[in-house]
């Protein structure tokens, strides 16, 4: 077995005084945070009796674990001693000497050592771009060969779900830890384990809840006969797991929703601040946005940097893991589970080690797929109306033209045509002023549902690649968020950007897909979650990005005043409310 390079990176370089970057886990939880979330005393955790927990587990506790899968029951469950162990007992109940068995890479490296260490010969299901996995790549040779797959969804350390169907063959193994952890609503997925017969999922504690230190950890299946294989595994493993352990992780599970909502809400807010870091560093640094899990894999865009990043980086109290430990050196692997206060003071820091690498100018190829602009004449009383009521329409107005202004420079950046749908159709010279480059057209009378539906159909009548639609309320949104949109086209049938106020800030689509449109409770809170709700009663695969802001009210502008990617015209209306208000004080 060769040695395990990720967890002998954190040997030598995690310990006190350092913020660890890097790490796939949440603020980690005490037990008696987690006992007070279910109305329990700490202090009852003193009488519990410290004899040896039943082999297998608690039947109490496996049936809370039952509750995170849709078909399955207490007796479909073992639990572990950590999801290590989960996957050391798997591979001894399903693998034999000489069996072919197939692995993704890259890869926790238990995943891919266990079943080599049993004899058995490995082959690698390898990534595509951005670290998606095609399910199809199964059917080709030699995989569809193997007598198992050893995978990780969602995707450690790039977040990444696997696309495509399953049309079965090999058992599915699926290391599912992050599976809880979904940065936006839709991105939670349905377990192997509930799909398709056999297949076996493994989950634990630590990486939804931050709950490692409790070591437990299940292997989940219907297939009973494998079940019972597993138990007898363990017997001579680790028998069975901690008594308090046990005690503290049923109380956890009592209040699972409650205990992993502000890991999430951290987690999300933090995933915007990286995607900002990102587009500041868009000379070095590049990345595919995670759909789950408290990480992200991002890229050096000239390459693997020079070990001494890695050592100045821990000279200054930071701990990144170097992508080298997964066989991806071009990478660092940034955890976003951290206190929000912390994150952004380690950002800085790696922000200042980043620009001392070798750059890549970001003049690229000419972008290849379409951007939707969805805009309203700047005029007062017409747009931001909400705003309006705080500062006044005719500033209300100021403050749009130049939301629109740097909108339609953000849409020119991304897009190989910009649309522009305008609104009031008697806005047509105004716009040729506004974008004369972009192909333009009216919306027409309705609801946002009917303006949006007919923006798409004008595009990808017009013959639009990939459209992406967004409005001119999200001027700083990054562009590699932007990217990743259209990137996501090429697997999905449609991208989501959600906003913070429950609408969308981005929505692309490669054929029209007009239920989206329809029965949505527009300039709602449920926007995004209707929309999504219509997505899956018509069968469709939605690809999630991070969450951004828009601009509907006074605090909304004071954000987007400090915010570092303000564009030069919204900065210019900003400024010249400052300069006037000065100048009144004088």
């Amino acid at each position: 077995m060769q040695p395990f390079a990720l967890e002998q990176e954190y040997r030598r370089h995690t310990g006190a005084g350092r913020f660890d970057l890097s790490s796939s886990s949440p603020v980690p939880l005490s037990a008696a945070e987690v006992m007070r979330a279910n109305g329990q005393s700490p202090d009852s955790l003193l009488d519990v009796p410290l004899a040896y927990e039943r082999g297998g587990g608690d039947h109490a506790l496996a049936a809370a674990i039952a509750r995170l899968y849709a078909t399955l029951s207490a007796d479909d469950i073992v639990i572990t001693a950590g999801a290590s162990e989960a996957i050391r007992a798997v591979a001894m109940a399903c693998v034999s000497s000489g069996d072919l068995v197939a692995v993704q890479t890259p890869c926790y490296a238990s995943l891919y050592e266990t079943p080599a260490d049993l004899g058995a010969r490995v082959v690698p299901w390898r990534a595509q771009s951005g670290f998606a996995f095609d399910f199809e790549a199964l059917a080709a040779a030699p995989m569809r060969d193997a007598t198992s797959v050893f995978m990780n969804t969602p995707h450690g350390p790039s977040g990444a779900l696997p696309f495509g169907a399953y049309r079965g063959g090999p058992r599915l193994i699926a290391d599912e830890v992050y599976r809880p952890i979904a940065l936006a609503p839709g991105t939670s997925t349905a377990s192997v384990a509930d799909l398709y017969d056999g297949a076996v999922s493994i989950g634990d504690l630590s990486k939804p809840l931050g709950l490692g230190g409790l070591r437990i950890g299940w292997i989940a299946t219907r297939d009973r006969a494998l079940v019972e294989r597993c138990r007898v595994v363990l017997d001579y493993l680790s028998g069975s797991v901690a008594t308090l352990s046990a005690r503290i992780a049923l109380a956890a599970f009592g209040s699972f929703e409650t205990l992993l909502a502000p890991h999430l809400t951290r987690a999300r807010t933090n995933l915007s601040v990286l995607s900002a870091v990102i587009e500041q560093h868009d000379d070095w640094l590049d990345w595919t946005p995670p759909q789950a899990g408290y990480t992200a894999f991002v890229r050096f865009r000239a390459g693997a940097p020079d070990p001494a990043f890695y050592e100045r980086l821990r000279g200054r109290g930071i701990f990144a893991l170097d992508g080298a430990v997964y066989g991806e050196p071009e990478h660092v692997r940034i955890g976003f589970g951290l206190d929000s206060d912390d994150f952004s003071r380690a950002l800085d820091i790696f922000g200042d080690e980043v620009r001392q690498l070798p750059r890549i100018a970001t003049s690229r190829s000419r972008p290849s797929h379409d951007v939707i602009l969805l805009a309203k004449e700047p005029r007062p009383g017409f747009t931001k109306t909400r705003l309006a009521t705080e500062v006044g329409a005719a500033r209300a107005a100021e403050i749009s033209a130049g939301l629109l202004e740097d909108s339609v420079e953000l849409g020119r950046g991304c897009a190989r045509t910009l649309h522009v749908s305008y609104a009031p159709a008697s806005a047509a010279a105004a716009f040729e002023r506004i974008a004369p480059d972009a192909r333009r057209f009216a919306q027409p009378e309705g609801d946002l549902g009917a303006r949006l539906h007919h923006a798409f159909a004008s595009a990808l009548d017009a013959g639009a690649s990939r459209p992406i639609l967004i409005g001119s309320d999200s001027p700083t949104l990054p562009s590699n968020l932007m990217r990743a949109a259209h990137a996501a086209l090429g697997r999905h049938d449609v991208v989501l950007g959600p906003a913070e106020d429950g609408g969308y800030y981005l929505i692309g689509m490669n054929t029209l897909h007009t239920s989206l449109f329809e029965h949505i409770d527009w300039g709602g809170a449920a926007v995004l979650s209707q929309t999504l709700d219509r997505a899956r009663t018509a069968g469709l695969r939605v690809a999630i990005l991070p969450y951004w802001y828009d601009i509907d009210t006074l605090a909304g502008l004071a954000r987007l005043a400090n915010d570092p990617l303000l564009g030069r015209a919204t900065r210019d209306v900003l400024e010249s409310e400052r300069t006037a208000t000065g100048a009144a004080a004088s």
